[in-house]
C-alpha cells in the first residue's frame, strides 16, 4: 500500500457530531469510546463471519502513529471491531473496473462510494505482518450511511495481501 492509495473517504462516513443523547459509550479493545448514532453505518449482511451483526460506526485509533487506519466498531457488541484502511477507489491494489463492477451489484453510485480494507495481523516467529483483505473489500454508500462487505468476482485478489512487516518487541 502507497502512501497516495491510503487515503481516508472516513470524512464521507462520519457526519457531523450530533446531540449527547445519540452518542454511545463502549468499552473497547481499545479502551472507552464515544460514538455518534447518527454516524452509524448500517451492514445489511453485516461483515463476513458476522452476518448477526448490522450496526457499526467509525474510530481514530488511539496510536497517533496509526492515523491511515479506523476503527470499524460494532453498536451492538463492544468486544466486535475491525482494523480497517480506508483507500481511494482508484488505486494502485484493485483495479476501478471491479470496483465499477462491484458497486453495480450493490446499486451504489461510484460518486457515493467509499472503500476500506479489511486489516488482518499475525506473528511468524518474532515478527508481525500486517495484511490487508483485496478479496473482500468493503464498499460503503456514503449517501446512504450502509456499507457492505463484497467478495470480488475477480479472484486475483488475495484475502492476505501482504503490506508490511515489524519486528515483535521483546517484553
Amino acid at each position: 500500500m502507497t502512501a497516495n492509495t491510503v487515503v481516508a473517504h472516513d470524512a464521507a462516513f462520519v457526519p457531523a457530531p450530533a446531540a449527547d443523547d445519540s452518542k454511545v459509550v463502549l468499552e473497547t479493545r481499545f479502551g472507552v469510546m464515544s460514538f455518534d448514532r447518527t454516524a452509524s453505518i448500517y451492514m445489511p449482511r453485516g461483515l463476513l463471519g458476522y452476518a448477526g451483526f448490522h450496526d457499526f460506526a467509525l474510530a481514530n485509533l488511539p496510536d497517533p502513529k496509526l492515523t491511515q487506519f479506523k476503527l470499524l466498531q460494532s453498536l451492538s457488541e463492544p468486544t466486535l471491531s475491525f482494523v480497517v484502511a480506508p483507500i481511494n477507489l482508484e488505486n494502485d491494489l484493485i483495479e476501478l473496473a471491479d470496483l465499477e463492477a462491484a458497486c453495480r451489484t450493490l446499486s451504489i453510485a461510484m460518486t457515493d462510494a467509499a472503500l476500506m480494507l479489511v486489516v488482518a495481523t499475525r506473528r511468524i516467529g518474532a515478527a508481525t505482518q500486517i495484511s490487508v483483505n483485496l478479496r473482500a473489500p468493503v464498499i460503503g454508500d456514503t449517501r446512504n450511511q450502509a456499507a457492505w462487505q463484497q467478495i470480488l468476482s475477480n479472484h486475483r485478489y488475495p484475502v492476505r495481501h501482504v503490506v508490511g512487516t515489524g519486528s515483535s518487541a521483546a517484553g
